[in-house]
């Protein structure tokens, strides 16, 4: 028999009642655990008290192996009751209030991340939710009845000993503190049993980070006042506290900080503390926000802009009124102004009411960025990387979140920032290494930037005079008409982009000229060759005069030298012993202002010998340059020089990178010395002359991508000089001044360096016409190293597909580093093999001893 509609209607209701009801709301938790071989996620029920509470991104607390820990959800679903897996699984305990929490994008970031570097997903969360803002559990212990004395236990001495500890602690006290002061052989079933008696009491509680909200006192006049008035004052200083607070508040109607307070009225603060105790004066304490860079006081009025930009910016503009994902590659001589063209960028995506995210690649960049961008957006921007407290860090993350801030700046990890609705996103000095993590989980944030943009319809500007080659390539790909294919708009988050190329496209617009015409600074090359043959010395007769001229005309110098330290190595000249790191396969460069010898690889030092340890000789010498040997050479040569040097010894400690940049932008110092960081997109108009103390240290590395680099290198630094008024000049000491990448410098042409640079490695197959993956397998022992990565080899060998060369094993470049033995294993692939699935396929048959002793780098940028 047929049902008319209504019959129907209501049955399939009812039905779906039943289904809805049979059903029960599941949440797929990654857990914050370090333990091997780990699910990717795990399943838990949530209860009632929770259905409406718990969502995608929450931080929750969950049991897990017989603890409490923190975890976070990274999916919601629903898991019918008689699914076989139902009965298995344990409730979600609880939502942790005030914890970050992970936005759509970031958890599609998470995805991707595991997906393409091969890491857990537990990593990748680490990433998107900074270890400092998470919580961490504590189970604490108590007495049931707070009178229960150890005579009512009973026969039992331990459980007796627990009880009476536990009355000389606080309660309730941690359970490991508890165990610490009882100091019980078998107190773990003593501790048991009591817990069974119920008479004691386990609770858990969250622990909230130290980095909470900073406070601070502020004042105002209390009601005391209009009854007393003037006479009841004690002292002058009294009268001048109350004075200062009349006035202020006449003008304001927020209370008065205190220190703002104690300057104005020039008083001590116990007389303060009298009036606040006395009624007259009232205290409260209010949140404020701890601010990681003070104000430079530098002003940064938009410019007048040359044609290059003009057109830089109108191209951008297009692409960000799309609302569509359009990757750019600004290619721009050095002092072109591809910072105006990122601040008109910001501007026009701000009022298109979109955030911005904007990644620089060393914290020295950062300060001078941020310098400019507060001037130009003020509060607007935040600012995130390594060298702010916890403090600090909380504050900016928790802005950002809030939606307070709507411009994040900051190195590599800025790229998770919890923003909302980016809308642009720009990787100035895209080229640089820094942007690859070389630590697990090892992530481009280039990749991870182009990622981001896809998936919520925003456009990434790749800035940089000297773009890395894969840059370049992709954006001799890119269509005429602008138009990227497989372009995602903000209405099609999350969705797939589609190309026809292996490699994604990317628009390349070009600024040729400097700001007003400059001329680029002209460069010089010295042939250490032949300099050597008559004047042997660290700076040649060249940069040494040039420096003089600098000195007395009251213009500033950069000299560049990428390796920090004194010397390279220590060695006796009687017997040839050089003295090695205990835990690496490298030498001990030696630094002289201690007098230590440090490996810059695991960080270990010790003393300098005197006397050679091997044969007891006396001619034990420093051999090689570092940038603290360049600063003695221009002390002793230019004792009236104001000498700063910039590299990871002089800016450890916090705010160093701001301290050293600023007082050499102001005029404090005549001449800086640095490594790399000098070379990456500073700014100082001031700089008529840069000099390489030597071009060969990044030239003979054993590398496909030395010649890049060095071209990169020398060609950056060479962009700080002449940036003001004054035209620079270069000089460059090498030993190989006819190497193709120092020519191009010299000219700085990119373009002939990249047509050279292609031919070699389309001819060879490097990267960007191939991808690579490098695995290497460690152990203790030598030989375990070996016969790990030879079963990697054959596991690999096995999953590839054809076109993919197996490369290895070999010993790495850096055979020994941190006590390990370390064999590697290279994979070449064309462009459009899935590389990440073929390697994940060859793990998963390698046993976990193995996978847990192999680290994974997919598209790596060096192979040590």
């Amino acid at each position: 028999m047929s049902l008319n509609k209504s019959e129907s209607q209501e049955g399939d209701l009812t039905s779906s009642l039943w289904e809805e009801f049979d059903e029960v709301l599941i949440a797929d938790v990654i857990v914050d655990v370090e333990a091997p071989d780990l699910q990717p996620t795990y399943s838990y029920r949530i209860p009632e008290s929770l259905l409406n509470e718990v969502k995608a991104g929450d931080c929750v607390h969950v049991n897990f192996a017989g603890r409490e820990i923190l975890g976070y959800v990274i999916s919601l679903r629903h898991l019918r009751r008689d699914d076989p897996l139902f009965g298995k699984l344990k409730d979600l305990l609880g939502v942790i209030e005030e914890a970050v929490t992970i936005n759509e994008e970031q958890i599609h970031l998470v995805r991707w991340m595991s997906e393409r570097y091969l890491c857990d997903l537990t990593s990748a969360v680490r990433c998107v939710a900074p270890s400092m803002l998470l919580m961490k559990i504590e189970t604490v212990v108590e007495r049931t009845r707070p009178d229960l004395r150890s005579y009512e236990i009973g026969g039992s001495i331990p459980q007796a000993h627990l009880i009476e500890t536990i009355r000389t602690l606080t309660e309730p006290c941690l359970v490991s503190d508890l165990k610490a002061a009882a100091n019980l052989a078998n107190y773990h079933s003593a501790y048991s049993a009591l817990l069974k008696k119920s008479l004691l009491r386990e609770t858990r509680r969250v622990v909230r980070p130290k980095a909470s909200e900073k406070t601070a006192a502020f004042f105002r006049l209390g009601s005391a006042i209009s009854a007393l008035g003037g006479a009841g004052l004690k002292s002058e200083q009294q009268r001048k506290i109350v004075d200062v607070l009349s006035l202020w508040e006449r003008t304001q109607t927020n209370p008065m900080p205190r220190n703002l307070l104690l300057e104005r009225a020039e008083v001590a603060v116990g007389t303060l503390n009298g009036l606040v105790e006395r009624g007259i004066v009232t205290r409260e304490m209010r949140a404020i926000r701890r601010t990681p860079v003070t104000d430079s006081g530098l002003t940064s009025p938009p410019e007048v802009l040359t044609p290059g930009q003009q057109h830089a910016i109108e191209s951008v503009g297009e692409a960000i009124e799309s609302k569509t994902y359009r990757p750019i590659l600004l290619f721009g001589v050095t002092a072109s102004g591809k910072t105006e063209v990122y601040l008109n960028a910001i501007a026009q995506n701000l009022k298109a009411g979109r955030s911005a995210i904007v990644l620089v690649p060393e914290i020295a960049l950062t300060a001078q960025v941020v310098d400019i961008f507060l001037s130009r957006f003020g509060d607007k921007v935040a600012v995130i990387h390594s060298q702010l407290s916890n403090g600090e860090k909380h504050d900016e993350w928790k802005r950002l979140q809030n939606g307070e801030a709507q411009i994040v700046v900051g190195p590599r990890s800025a790229i998770f920032a919890p923003v909302k609705d980016v809308g642009l996103i720009v990787l100035d000095e895209e080229h640089e290494a820094s942007y690859k993590q070389e630590t697990n989980p090892r992530y481009n944030a280039r990749d991870l930037a182009l990622e981001r943009a896809r998936i919520c319809g925003a456009t990434v500007i790749l800035g940089s005079a000297t773009p890395s080659l894969e840059t370049f390539y992709a954006s001799r790909l890119a269509p005429k008409d602008k138009k990227i294919e497989g372009a995602v708009t903000s209405k099609e988050r999350g969705g797939k982009g589609k190309t026809p190329y292996a490699v994604s496209p990317i628009l390349r617009v070009e600024m040729k000229e400097r700001i007003d015409n400059r001329a680029l600074p002209k460069v010089r090359v010295v042939d250490l060759r032949e300099e050597f043959k008559e004047h042997r010395a660290l700076f040649s007769r060249d940069l040494t005069q040039a420096l003089g001229e600098r000195l007395r005309r009251k213009e500033q110098s950069i000299l560049f030298l990428n390796r920090r330290g004194y010397a390279q190595f220590v060695l006796c000249r009687d017997c040839g012993f050089v003295a090695k790191c205990p835990n690496c396969a490298v030498s001990l460069a030696y630094h002289a202002y201690d007098r230590s010898l440090r490996c810059h690889h695991c960080d270990f030092s010790g003393r300098a010998p005197q006397i050679c340890p091997d044969c007891g000789g006396n001619k034990v010498k420093a051999f090689g340059i570092g940038t603290e040997k360049v600063e003695e050479e221009v002390v002793s040569l230019f004792p009236e020089a104001r000498v700063a040097r910039l590299d990871r010894d002089t800016t450890s400690t916090k705010g160093a990178h701001t301290r050293i940049i600023r007082a050499f932008r102001e005029g404090e110092s005549d001449i800086l010395i640095g490594t790399q960081m000098v070379a990456k997109g500073l700014d100082f108009p001031a700089v008529t002359l840069v000099g390489v103390v030597s071009a060969d240290t990044a030239i003979n590395m054993p590398d496909f991508r030395a010649a890049e680099r060095t071209f990169q290198l020398l060609t950056q630094v060479a962009g700080r000089a002449g940036r003001g008024k004054t035209p620079g000049e270069v000089i460059i000491q090498t030993f190989s001044p006819d190497h193709y990448a120092v020519v191009a410098a010299i000219k700085h042409d990119y373009k002939s360096f990249y047509e050279q640079e292609d031919v070699f490695r389309k001819e060879l197959r490097y990267p960007p016409y191939s991808r690579f993956a490098n695995l290497v397998a460690s152990d203790v022992l030598e030989k375990s190293a070996e016969r790990r990565a030879e079963r990697l080899a054959a596991a690999l060998g096995k999953a590839s597909l054809e076109g993919i060369e197996v490369i290895g094993p070999s010993p790495a470049p850096l055979a020994r580093l941190r006590n390990l033995f370390r064999f590697h294993v290279a994979l070449r692939a064309p462009l459009e093999v899935p590389l990440s699935e073929i390697v994940r396929t060859a793990l998963a048959t390698l046993s976990a001893g193995d996978r847990l002793s192999i680290s994974t780098d997919i598209d790596p940028l060096n192979m040590s």
